[in-house]
């Protein structure tokens, strides 16, 4: 669960993921995806990060984020999924750790590998066969991308400074999504 506490920087991008445990389910009901949302707005509801991309699904989640002050993004991470896994074990009369290991989490340092790993964030349930389109998938923020809806953690400055407007984003994921190869958009 814990992330390793390497440098983190402002100004600087990050991927954070990580899988549930002994390959069972991080999310069992839809009341576990609103609760995880709900401490991610509180926790990123702050100047000191912008919330790129994220994707929750059942058995592990994706977060593309910007540090932008001086507080490292592994310390508000690891309490957040400190707090979901003592609701998710309290819930679930579990003990022990939710988490599979410690979260993984790369360094995003290239404006191509920042888009592409959006729409690769943001096609996992497609590629899961979850989800017809991202747009039908509810525990993202792809419909705040594109426009639909503005509820969960999204700095659209972010979007609109690569795309014009919600209709390019919306195009490429399409783009994407017929060529059935999302893996590709994360090759250099």
């Amino acid at each position: 669960m814990r992330i390793k506490s390497v440098q983190f920087e402002p100004g600087k991008f990050y991927h954070i993921y990580n899988h549930a445990a002994q390959n069972s389910l991080l999310f069992k009901e839809a009341g576990d995806y609103v609760l995880c949302l709900g401490l991610m707005q509180g926790y990123f509801n702050t100047q000191d990060f912008s919330m790129v991309a994220f994707c929750l699904m059942p058995n592990h989640y994706h977060v593309l984020i910007r540090q932008n002050g001086e507080c490292p993004i592994y310390l508000i991470m690891n309490k957040l999924w400190f707090r979901y896994s003592k609701y998710f074990n309290k819930k679930y009369a579990c003990k022990g750790s939710v988490f599979a290991g410690k979260a993984q989490h790369k360094l995003v340092d290239r404006e191509e590998y920042l888009l592409r790993l959006s729409a690769y964030i943001h096609l996992n349930p497609v590629s899961a066969g979850l989800a017809a389109s991202p747009q039908d998938w509810a525990w993202s923020n792809y419909r705040e991308w594109i426009g639909l809806r503005d509820k969960y953690p999204c700095d659209y400055n972010v979007c609109k400074s690569y795309y014009t407007d919600f209709n390019k984003y919306r195009e490429l994921m399409e783009e994407i999504s017929l060529e059935k190869s999302v893996h590709k958009y994360l090759l250099d």
